[in-house]
């Protein structure tokens, strides 16, 4: 994430401040915005919102930057990009804190939690910090193992409703057992990591 700068210097003469540049900042974007959200904002919200990710400062995640600017960088109408950035925020992908001379924005991620037969069981949600995101998946990656809501930086939503809908009193024989992980084995897994955990939690409180 920064500039790339050479100093050019010919052959036998005095060095020169000519300097070539080429812009190396990147930033992320995760795959399950391409998968599950990108259909749904359409390609000009994408657009903006590439643009004011480019702009986030890489410690606190806030991007300041004018409708002037995304408009320009972007190639979208002003009138445009102010519809779009409410249905961005609209749908849950930035938060706004308006000043006189421009928006500020901060950017939440959200990532789909499936299970291995593709099924959507919930969603991810955690503030865009560019310096944290290794340790910030890390943690979602912990927290999935260990059937946890909330972490540090990351909010899960589902796992609650779903640990209550599956500590309901439920008995099920050897047979439907077997049967469940032939027909079903993600959510015969599912059943079997409830479990497991539910033994490790009361092992603790014991």
């Amino acid at each position: 994430m920064s500039d790339l700068t050479v100093s050019i210097t010919q052959a036998n003469a005095e060095p020169s401040d000519n300097r070539l540049k080429s812009n190396a900042y990147w930033f992320h974007i995760f795959q399950s915005m391409l998968d599950h959200g990108l259909a749904k904002i359409g390609p000009d919200a994408f657009a903006i919102y590439c643009v004011i990710k480019s702009c986030c400062d890489l410690k606190t995640g806030r991007s300041r930057t004018s409708i002037e600017t995304i408009a320009r960088k972007s190639g979208i109408s002003e009138r445009q990009v102010t519809r779009k950035i409410k249905v961005l925020e609209t749908e849950g992908y930035i938060s706004i804190s308006r000043t006189r001379r421009y928006n500020v924005y901060l950017l939440t991620e959200k990532l789909l939690i499936q299970d291995d037969r593709g099924r959507c069981l919930g969603q991810a949600r955690f503030n865009y910090l560019p310096t944290q995101i290794k340790s910030t998946v890390d943690e979602l990656k912990q927290m999935l193992r260990n059937q946890e809501t909330t972490g540090k930086r990351v909010q899960i939503e589902y796992l609650e409703k779903f640990r209550r809908q599956s500590y309901k009193t439920i008995l099920l024989s050897e047979a439907d057992l077997e049967s469940l992980a032939e027909k079903s084995p993600g959510l015969y897994q599912a059943l079997l990591s409830i479990r497991s955990s539910i033994h490790r939690r009361n092992k603790i409180e014991s």
